[in-house]
Formats: C-alpha cells, structure tokens, sequence
C-alpha cells in the first residue's frame, strides 16, 4: 500500500515506522526545518513495545521518505492526517485539493462536529480514527513512545455513518499486518467525543497532582479524577451519546472502590507514565485545550461541573518544568 503521513510527530512516525516494517509504502510530509533534518538524518526512535507481553525496547534511527508537499497525482491509497487539533483547519484548507481519490484518514482527538471539516473534504473523502494503542512525546534526542500490548488499547477505525464499508475493511487490514490492533466500530464519533471527554478529565488530574507519578499514587485525585470525568462524560450525555453503549468509557460510571484502583495500576507502569510525560511536555497547550473545550460546553449544556472546575483552576496554572 502506499500511505501518507501527514505529521512528522510522536504519532505519525511510530505509525510510520511501524506500517513500512512490514512492506508498505510509507511517505511522510514535513514542513521546513523538519523536512530537511528528517531528510538529511532521519529520526531517533526510542520504543517501549508491550505487544508481546513484556517489554520489547527499540533504540534505532527511523530514515522514512520525506517529502514537503504533495499532488492529487501521488495517488496514495491512503493518507493519515496526524497534526495537533489545532492545526486541522489550516490544514484542511491547503490539502483539500491535493488528496484526489484518497481516503484521507483523521487520526486524533475531535471535539467539534463535522462542519468544519466539510467544509473542505466530503464524507466521502475521510474516515475517523485513533491511535490508542500508543503514546509517548519529543524532546532533543528524538521520539520516545509506548506501544501497548492491551488488546483494550486499540487502534480505532471507524466511518462516520457507522457503516462497514470496504476502505475501513481495508485500512483495518493494513494496521492487522503491521500488528497495530485495528478495531472497526461502528459509533466511531461517540466513542472518540468521550474519549476526549475522558482524556480531558485525566489530564487535569495529572496537571492537579503535578506529575504522572504524584497522580498515580493519589487516591484522593484520583478519586476526584473520575467524578470529573463523568461530568465530562454527562456533558456527551447531554449532546446526546448514550454512553452504556461506548466502551470502555461507561466504566467510570462503576463503583469508585473498584475504579480506584484498577486505574491506579494502569497509570504506575512504565508505558503509562511515559505517555503521560509525553503528553504534558510535548502537547501542554493542546491538552490545556481540551480541559477548556469540555469545561465551555458543559456552560452551553447546562452540566453541573463541579469537580472539574475545581481542577481547570489547577490547568491554569500548569507549567511544565524543564
């Protein structure tokens, strides 16, 4: 297959370097200074893969196909759209002419409706992902990442409409082969909105407690921590998701002596923390982003938020020390 990344960061690189390991066409697009330091050495890699069970760690130089721009003549099978939410719209704008008869694949977190990406790209042009099965961040050396070998940490595929159609079959196949545990749902939009509801909650917790660690061995925040994420989660309620049907989201409903701890052994391992870091130190403003867009529509909603404008108080306030 040949495939586009558009995104030369944590997400699209891994994804990259694990699509070409098994004889896919890989190109990546990069902008500027990252196109000419991708071309010119490459891309350290420092991975932490659970998939077999324990820890498999690879230190190696990922050297992908680089480019800086592409046509509507490249013919990509498909392209995976990975850039921070932030930068979608701008995004959308510049390539809505150049993908052709790809299927342009979003990969990421998404708040808003669709509008806003129709704007651009037709239904008919993209479908819905996210990588849930890894995480991790950047910094001087180069990408550290977690894969995670939970069959419960997916990677999520989906339409729109919900429907199985033949391109997400085939974008499934193509992550089975590279061993990236695609999983075809059929409420992509739901489960990715209160995921992001979720993520949200999480992450304030993190920025309360100060560090991926502290929060792990708080009961107290944690417990905090998941009474937020069900406003967040009752804020998709009230924008009509019915959550019993999204998992494994409509867990934070169970019983807080059971939820306690069974996050505090998921956020104490090696891989958790390590996406947690990558997630306050590379993408601060865009999780800070989050909290606030949850935070805003449970105002338009009418969602009695409490716990988690308890915890905005401690996002405002988040730096991430060097």
């Amino acid at each position: 297959m040949n495939i586009l990344i558009i995104g030369a960061g944590v997400i699209g690189t891994t994804y990259g370097w694990q699509l070409s390991e098994v004889g896919n066409n890989v190109t990546i697009l990069a902008r500027e200074k990252r196109f000419k330091e991708l071309k010119k050495n490459g891309i350290r890699i420092r991975c932490s893969d659970y998939r077999n069970g324990e820890e498999n760690f690879k230190d190696l130089i990922y050297k992908p196909c680089v480019v800086n721009d592409f046509s509507n003549e490249d013919r990509f099978d498909f392209i995976i759209v990975s850039v921070k939410s932030t930068q979608l719209d701008e995004l959308f704008q510049q390539i809505q002419n150049k993908v052709g008869k790809s299927d342009v694949l979003i990969f990421q977190n998404f708040w808003e409706n669709t509008n806003k990406i129709e704007r651009y790209l037709s239904p008919s042009q993209y479908v819905f992902g996210f990588p849930h099965i890894m995480g991790g961040g950047m910094d001087e050396e180069g990408i550290y990442c977690t894969i995670f070998g939970n069959k419960t940490a997916p990677t999520m595929l989906g339409e729109k409409d919900g429907k199985i159609t033949k391109r997400i079959k085939t974008i499934a196949k193509v992550m089975e082969s590279a061993n990236l545990n695609p999983e075809v749902s059929t409420q992509i939009l739901p489960w990715i909105l209160t995921h992001y509801a979720e993520a949200a909650g999480l992450l304030s917790g993190v920025m309360k407690a100060g560090s991926g660690k502290a929060f792990a061995e708080s009961n107290e925040i944690l417990k905090h921590t998941i009474l937020a994420i069900r406003e967040g989660l009752n804020v998709c309620k009230a924008r009509g998701i019915d959550i019993d049907k999204i998992e494994p989201q409509n867990l934070y409903y169970s019983s807080l002596d059971v939820l306690i701890p069974a996050l505090k052994n998921i956020y104490c391992t090696d891989g958790a923390q390590l996406m947690i870091k990558g997630h306050i130190s590379h993408s601060i403003n865009e999780m800070k982003a989050m909290v606030y867009d949850v935070f805003e529509s449970g105002k338009k909603y009418n969602v009695d938020m409490p716990y988690f404008s308890e915890l905005k108080h401690y996002v405002d306030k988040f730096v991430v020390l060097k």
